[in-house]
């Protein structure tokens, strides 16, 4: 979209762009383009109209032409507003910001007066993050124009070099000189708005200077700034500096108050542990848990009749501070006994067992096991009650959820029996007519069918069967079918969907999450990893795209942020739009994206493509920027979840760097396969060696490392790819590295060439005894059989492209085969021969797979959902899981056989 200017003096020149803009508004370039022509042909100096017409041939793909004309316009220094706006978005959109520095350091020298153009001039620098060039601008803004916010932007932009600053001595020079520009604003009494209040804390915090903060907050400006604040503020800086009892009073002064504030709460029970260790004299401290305890009863009874949250989770947080190091029977009575008082306080609320969770781990596990029914029944209900209200079912579903995560882990008949007790209950509330949901809402009576999914999902596992998978997966399309905004259904289908392996039955369902921006990041881990290695490689590369855009563009999105930030004066969202994007810059999965994208192109994209290409270099330490706790568990195994993210992480960024160094080998290939001499090729022929050595390297030691085999869970992403890859019977190390080297030598014009190839053909033949153990699985071992092909079949991507690339290399050589025999050496002659017979040996191995998923078996997928259905008389429903899985693996397969037709004949063509 082109920005129109906000005002055009001559009104003649207005009306002349108007249709310029409407068709770039329009995206109608070539017209934009032809009505600039126009207005130029009637006015050939207009500066604006210029700007435009480069706008339009940029967008039109004419991109020399559209730099020819920006760079005639700035040769003539435009200062007009509409002018530099259209160059602006000219150099954005083609990622030349540093350019907008320099039209606007151009235009404030003809017009050294005008606040807009210094304004801009001083967005152009935060764009480019040149944070010294910031203050300069800010203060010669200030200087002309004593505005406030002038001032704040020069003492953000001093505070911003401090944080990138790797000097701490430069750091707190830095530092100090923000303060002092800040003070003496105060002490001029200039200061007027609380964001500039806030900067000044800010700067202090950097500091670590928490008592000159304190006192800050403690005087008359800041009251005047920051109204109705100042007592809360301080919390933190009391804790900072140990002023454990000033934070005891001030806690309970403001909890009496605000008896439901749990961000009260936790500072109150620090100050009070704190203050265990050394008892104060004065009785209004609280200093030991009898008196703790005492405040939250005095909190609860004078509570004014209603149950509020704080209270009941305040003395649970208690027990389970004392139970650290002591027995906290003795004061609070047992741990099962508050949390079943909370839960039969708090039942009827769907956040009461989410609430209890963290304190539930912390029971003793054979207490907690030993009592788990008391949650159950604390309400009167067992697991076969009927409530007939809504409310009564809420309740019902928090003791069922309260049971499930206390009770030891059953068998498999035992997990079975209770997931058909809860669709039951869905079923009966589904005959009644208590399912409420709308398109927007979802209703309590949802969790049944949720949790009995969960329970079919350890049974599953249990039992090693995909039976009760499809059970849950019927159930769900259900509670989906009559929930359609629960999302809790929609992510849970989606992982039982990709423990089958079939990608493109998860794919029905997440296109309905319409996951966007960052939650192709944080979700990525959930569906995105799972294409390729369930061979939905045309849903990989579509979805791969779009995080590899929303990585590339986030960059560009965060400075505008960072631009209004300024505008609007929330100094502290300049620093966390920064971090943030910082994070994204550095995320393992865009990176992952990006790689995986490339590798997957030489499968599934055209033989003849684009070739790949490096990457950004990967951070030396990748964020882990997953969500992991978009599903919830409600198993009482599930406790360790940071322990297993972190795992978890560690192999998937051992893959990527895996990935990385198969990319980078197969780049240097390219690069090392034109007609330079092996002379001015020879460092990247080193590049390449070392390359491949080091991938062999990794390659052992994720062998070594990640060689076991891991559990399922439903709520955390499925195994690592990694661990597939290293512990396949196909000896993949032999395979990419002989391929390699095997290029590596060709370029170089070695006649290791020839060892290499006969080496990588027979390594290749000695694999496909290996396809056959995998060939014929059942369908609880679909998942393992499909990504078992998906690494075989990434292989073939790659010898199939490196072949090309060897062919090329060898064209002119090959081309005159035929005429002038003599002129070729009896190596070249070979190579040619060793080269038609290894495309020989990938194009028999292609015939092998296109077999091997011509007769990939048919599976059952029956469900005893629909019968239940006929017993209780509920209006026909047609389950859509059977056809979406059937649907789904034919599709599969039939794009896997048209790769591998299409790989076939490219090598064909080759010969």
């Amino acid at each position: 979209m082109a920005v129109r200017p906000q005002r055009i003096q001559d009104g003649v020149v207005e009306r002349r762009l108007r249709p310029i803009y409407d068709w770039l508004d329009n995206g109608n370039n070539k017209k934009a383009l032809q009505e600039a022509e126009k207005v130029l042909k009637k006015s050939p100096t207009l500066q604006a109209a210029r700007a435009l017409k480069a706008l339009a041939l940029l967008r039109l793909g004419k991109t020399s032409e559209s730099h020819a004309v920006l760079d005639a316009l700035v040769e003539e220094k435009p200062s007009d507003d509409t002018t530099l706006q259209a160059m602006t978005i000219s150099y954005r959109e083609s990622q030349q910001l540093h350019k907008v520095c320099e039209i606007y350091e151009a235009a404030v020298k003809v017009d050294s007066s005008n606040e807009e153009l210094y304004s801009h001039l001083f967005m152009s620098y935060v764009r480019v993050g040149d944070h010294k060039s910031q203050q300069r601008a800010a203060m010669a803004l200030y200087k002309f124009l004593p505005k406030n916010p002038y001032y704040f932007w020069a003492v953000m932009s001093i505070v911003l070099q401090a944080k990138t600053a790797d000097d701490s001595t430069k750091r707190g020079i830095l530092l100090s000189l923000a303060q002092k520009l800040v003070e003496n604003f105060i002490t001029d009494n200039k200061m007027e708005a609380e964001q500039e209040a806030r900067l000044y804390i800010m700067i202090l915090e950097l500091q670590e200077k928490w008592e000159d903060i304190l006192k800050f907050i403690e005087c008359p400006l800041y009251a005047q700034l920051v109204p109705a604040s100042t007592t809360q503020a301080c919390i933190p800086y009391y804790k900072k500096i140990g002023e454990w009892k000033k934070l005891n009073l001030l806690c309970k002064d403001l909890l009496w108050d605000n008896q439901d504030r749990w961000d009260f709460y936790m500072p109150y029970f620090d100050s009070v542990f704190q203050l265990m260790s050394k008892p104060d004299s004065d009785n209004s401290v609280d200093d030991s848990p009898e008196k703790c305890h005492e405040f939250i009863c005095s909190i609860v009874e004078n509570s004014s009749g209603r149950a509020l949250r704080g209270p009941y989770l305040a003395r649970l947080e208690l027990w389970k501070r004392l139970a650290k190091d002591g027995d906290p029977t003795l004061l609070l009575g047992s741990g099962v006994a508050l949390c079943v008082q909370y839960l039969r306080v708090f039942a009827n609320k769907p956040c009461a067992v989410p609430d209890l969770k963290p304190y539930l781990s912390m029971l003793p596990r054979k207490e907690r096991e030993d009592h788990s029914r008391d949650f159950l029944t604390c309400l009167g209900f067992d697991e076969k009650s009927e409530p007939d209200s809504i409310k009564d079912i809420q309740c019902h579903i928090s003791c069922l959820l309260a049971w499930r995560l206390t009770a030891p882990m059953g068998s498999a008949e035992e997990n079975l029996n209770v997931a058909v007790m809860l669709r039951q209950h869905y079923l009966r509330s589904l005959q009644r007519g208590l399912v409420t949901s709308t398109t927007t809402e979802f209703c309590a009576t949802d969790s049944y069918g949720i949790l009995a999914a969960h329970h079919f999902f350890y049974a599953a596992v249990e039992q090693e069967n995909s039976t009760p998978i499809i059970e849950a997966l019927n159930l769900l399309e259900l509670v989906l079918h009559h929930s359609p905004a629960n999302f809790h259904a929609k992510l849970l289908l989606i992982s039982l969907y990709h423990i089958l392996g079939n990608a493109t039955a998860a794919d029905s369902i997440y296109t309905k999450l319409e996951v966007k921006h960052i939650q192709l990041v944080s979700l990525g881990w959930l569906h995105a990893a799972r294409l390729a290695p369930a061979l939905a490689s045309p849903r990989a590369l579509r979805l791969l795209a779009d995080t590899t855009a929303f990585h590339k563009h986030h960059a560009k999105d965060s400075v505008e942020q960072v631009t209004y930030a300024y505008k609007f004066g929330t100094f502290e969202k300049v620093l966390e739009v920064w971090e943030w994007g910082g994070r994204i810059e550095s995320c393992a999965w865009c990176g992952a994206c990006a790689r995986e994208r490339q590798l997957l192109a030489l499968l599934a994209g055209p033989s003849s493509g684009q070739a790949p290409q490096h990457t950004v270099k990967l951070p030396f330490m990748p964020t882990d920027n997953r969500d992991l706790n978009a599903i919830v568990s409600w198993s009482s195994a599930d406790n360790d979840r940071a322990a297993y993210k972190a795992r978890s992480f560690e192999k998937d960024v051992a893959y990527l760097r895996l990935k990385d160094g198969l990319l980078s080998a197969i780049v240097l290939c390219i690069e090392c396969a034109d007609n330079r001499s092996v002379e001015k090729k020879s460092e990247q022929l080193e590049q390449l060696r070392t390359c491949i050595e080091a991938f062999g390297s990794a390659l052992d030691r994720c062998h070594s490392l990640y060689g076991e085999r891991e559990n399922l869970n439903v709520t955390a992403p499925l195994p690592s790819r990694i661990i597939a890859f290293v512990t396949s019977p196909v000896p993949y190390r032999e395979l990419y590295t002989n391929t390699l080297r095997m290029v590596c030598e060709l370029c170089a014009g070695s006649s290791n060439a020839l060892t290499f190839a006969e080496i990588a053909r027979t390594t290749l033949v000695n694999s496909r005894e290996h396809l056959a153990a995998y060939a014929l699985p059942t369908l609880w071992q679909n998942r393992d059989a499909l990504e078992f092909f998906s690494n075989y079949l990434e292989f073939i991507g790659v010898i199939t492209y490196l072949l090309g690339v060897c062919n090329e290399h060898l064209a002119p050589a090959h081309a005159k085969r035929n005429k002038k025999k003599a002129s070729q050496s009896p190596e070249q002659i070979q190579m040619i021969e060793i080269i038609s017979k290894l495309n020989d040996d990938v194009q028999k191995t292609i015939a092998i797979l296109e077999d091997i998923f011509e007769n990939w078996p048919k599976f059952d997928y029956q469900s005893s959902l629909e019968a239940e259905l006929e017993k209780l008389s509920i209006s026909k429903y047609q389950t859509p899981v059977e056809q979406k899985l059937k649907n789904g693996l034919d599709d599969v397969l039939a794009d896997v056989k048209n790769i591998l037709k299409e790989k076939a004949k490219f090598l064909k063509s080759l010969q």
